[in-house]
């Protein structure tokens, strides 16, 4: 039998950051705390429970089966106080729902604003919050319980255990530059004469990054040697600006730019590079009415892109 009066939310925290980061020291810093604090806090949450939640693998700690049911009660547990305490801090907020999206940085950048200011029209007291992040970082927000709803690539079938994927449109990624490039303008394009450049990637290990890498294997490119490796749409728009670098980006990250002329998609073919874009959300809750609003704007702004004309 677990002693609950022994449990700590210091105890969740540091399940949580271990969780996520993978490693000791890497969660120790999240915590702001020092590694063997983190090692002792750990190994104090398994004595409690009695079982092994994490595992040494040659590329980090990874969750047990005991571990990852626990984590998605600590995960729930921990949002469910935060809320509690912002609820309180503010009695006008304390009937207002509230929902946690996450979403890759080309669906925050398309259907998703639209689609919650159709939502906000209609609920203008609920509290929305939008956090964007790499696929797996997401995915294993929401199965923490620290997301309600994750819009973006379908994840890896181990990591789609008690969750649900909704198929929305397919995205394929593109090829942008400045529209004073050398390369802005022609109409063909060889692996050589790309290789010239320095691109701007997705980060390794992403499954965007992934088809970015068999595309440019099947173009006869091989691997990028010169690269910088980057999710942050802030900054990957701003370097290829001002420099003579490729971005190999999602198309809905660079959509406003290319039909405004900020940016020039150049002339290769990437459609092996498509992937399904969609909802996730966790088998074991049922959404709420607001929740349930929201997705249906955003399936409805889904349905717009899709029937929108394609970019050239």
């Amino acid at each position: 039998m677990v002693s609950i009066n022994r449990l700590k939310i210091r105890h969740l925290h540091t399940l949580v950051a271990v969780a996520e980061q993978g490693t000791l020291m890497r969660a120790a810093e999240v915590l702001s705390v020092t590694q063997p604090a983190v090692s002792k806090t750990l190994a104090d949450l398994e004595q409690i429970v009695g079982q092994r939640l994490f595992e040494r693998t040659p590329k980090g700690l990874k969750l047990t089966s005991a571990g990852r049911v626990l984590l998605r009660y600590a995960g729930s547990g921990l949002r469910a106080i935060r809320e509690g305490l912002d609820s309180i801090s503010d009695e006008r907020t304390v009937d207002a729902p509230a929902l946690l999206i996450g979403a890759l940085p080309n669906v925050a950048a398309t259907i998703l604003p639209p689609a919650l200011l159709r939502f906000a029209a209609d609920l203008p007291h609920a509290r929305v919050t939008v956090r964007t992040g790499s696929n797996a970082q997401l995915i294993a927000a929401l199965h923490q319980g620290a997301l309600d709803l994750v819009i973006g690539r379908l994840a890896e079938p181990s990591a789609m255990q008690a969750l649900t994927f909704e198929h929305l449109y397919t995205e394929p990624l593109v090829l942008a530059v400045r529209p004073a490039h050398a390369l802005a303008r022609r109409r063909r394009i060889t692996a050589d004469t790309l290789s010239r450049y320095r691109l701007v990637l997705p980060d390794a290990g992403t499954q965007i990054r992934e088809a970015a890498d068999r595309f440019f294997l099947a173009s006869g490119m091989g691997l990028a040697k010169e690269t910088i490796e980057t999710i942050d749409v802030s900054f990957g728009r701003s370097y290829v600006l001002q420099s003579d670098a490729v971005w190999c980006v999602p198309l809905g990250v660079v959509e406003d730019d290319l039909s405004e002329g900020a940016l020039v998609r150049l002339a290769l073919d990437t459609r092996m590079t498509e992937g399904p874009v969609g909802l996730t959300q966790r088998v074991d809750r049922s959404p709420s009415e607001a929740m349930s609003r929201l997705v249906q704007e955003i399936r409805q702004r889904a349905l717009e892109r899709l029937n929108a004309p394609p970019l050239t």
